[in-house]
């Protein structure tokens, strides 16, 4: 009880918060594709007590499995989907679409529904900005479509609150049984929605293989770990910059970034590394730990580090805890990840090299990555404070998406 009470009081503060916005200009609210489990119908529930009609649109059985009643099955394709939808809005007097993530094959297709007109507006869930604990709720678009400013003048009159860092219960095993659920029901269902198209491969058997390998690695992993963290303690690899790799088939490196593949940003990081940073810093690539059964690397790593000569200072590493690595780098080098956000908080030298809401001036580098290396700088420590309150004030809520018995307690 006392959790949610903070919560509460947390979200209290933040009149200006997105979600106000919806519940005080809104009234007929669609939801279409939420994250896996009960989430969107607690959502709905909560709507509904500040008098909001609710609709939902399932599209798959997994979905329908989370959502059952008061909504309705779309069955037909994706290419007639734009014409159903533009129909379901005007039947219902729909002003709001609410979805969780905005790129996926139908959300796109609602946004742009949406940009052309002006009576609707579209919001997007989406996994926290502040790790970790936290859920992002925005209006527009999330991550590169992200309207959060990023004009450094305009966070100078921000007040600087207490953000909460304290740490939630771990929701790990609750989002691997909600996937498992998800997924079988969308296969048990397969028969209603078998125009459905994913955003994802959604064979079991895909998953089951992936996983295996991703545990097989995990456990290998965990037997250089402790030498890998002890050589960062004790300096071993003293000055090292940190490239946190981030999910090849993530939309942050399909949609918000410039070359859509992470091998060629390895390829760029590495290259500028060899020929501009100085000859006695290392560079530490992080493997991301959900992509452990997807991609490795290895050979790709090894094999630029042996062309540019720099073998012996590019260290590629899994399993390592990011705040060990945070603690100890000189500069942190990212794409657009949220580990460039926890780079930011440890006052580390960041440059994102993608599209990132976070890559404001006197935050992140803005000269590029061959300067970088030589002449990054830290962030201006009060610029940043004032960007997170007002990150956190205006779009962030503590909690996640899969706890169990999540509610919003906002009044």
């Amino acid at each position: 009880m006392l959790y949610w009470q903070s919560i509460c009081k947390f979200i209290k503060l933040s009149m200006n918060h997105y979600l106000y916005e919806l519940i005080n200009t809104r009234k007929n609210i669609l939801l279409l594709q939420g994250p896996i489990g009960p989430f969107f119908k607690n959502i709905a529930e909560w709507l509904q007590k500040f008098g909001c009609n609710v609709y939902k649109i399932n599209l798959n059985g997994g979905d329908e499995y989370f959502y059952p009643q008061n909504s309705f099955s779309f069955r037909d394709s994706v290419e007639n989907f734009s014409q159903f939808l533009q129909n379901y809005i005007q039947e219902y007097a729909i002003d709001s679409i609410v979805v969780f993530g905005d790129c996926r094959t139908y959300h796109r297709i609602a946004k742009s529904i949406v940009d052309s007109n002006l009576n609707l507006s579209f919001w997007v869930f989406e996994e926290g900005y502040l790790r970790p604990h936290y859920i992002t709720f925005e209006k527009s678009g999330v991550n590169g479509f992200s309207l959060l400013s990023k004009n450094h003048d305009f966070y100078q009159k921000i007040q600087i609150i207490t953000i909460d860092e304290s740490k939630g219960k771990s929701h790990f095993y609750s989002m691997a049984y909600y996937s498992v659920i998800y997924y079988i029901f969308m296969v048990l269902k397969k028969y209603k929605y078998s125009n459905y198209v994913h955003h994802r491969e959604t064979s079991l058997y895909f998953y089951a293989s992936r996983w295996t390998l991703a545990l097989i690695r995990k456990l290998k992993a965990k037997l250089i770990q402790p030498k890998l963290i002890k050589n960062v303690i004790n300096n071993d690899y003293k000055p090292f910059y940190i490239f946190p790799l981030q999910c090849n088939q993530d939309y942050q490196i399909q949609v918000h970034s410039h070359y859509h593949s992470m091998k060629s940003y390895i390829f760029r990081v590495i290259r500028s590394f060899s020929l501009f940073a100085d000859k006695k810093s290392y560079l530490l690539i992080k493997h991301h730990p959900m992509d452990e059964g997807f991609n490795n690397y290895n050979r790709l790593i090894k094999k630029l580090a042996n062309r540019y000569c720099v073998s012996k200072r590019v260290i590629y590493i899994h399993g390592v805890p990011m705040p060990i690595l945070l603690r100890k780098a000189i500069g942190l080098v990212t794409v657009n990840s949220t580990c460039g956000l926890s780079g930011l908080i440890h006052g580390l030298p960041v440059i994102a090299l993608g599209n990132a809401h976070y890559d404001i001036k006197g935050l992140t580098f803005q000269e590029g990555l061959n300067r970088f290396w030589k002449e990054g700088r830290k962030p201006n420590a009060q610029l940043f404070e004032r960007y997170r309150s007002y990150l956190c004030n205006k779009s962030q809520i503590k909690g996640s998406i899969y706890y169990a018995d999540f509610k919003l307690n906002i009044k």
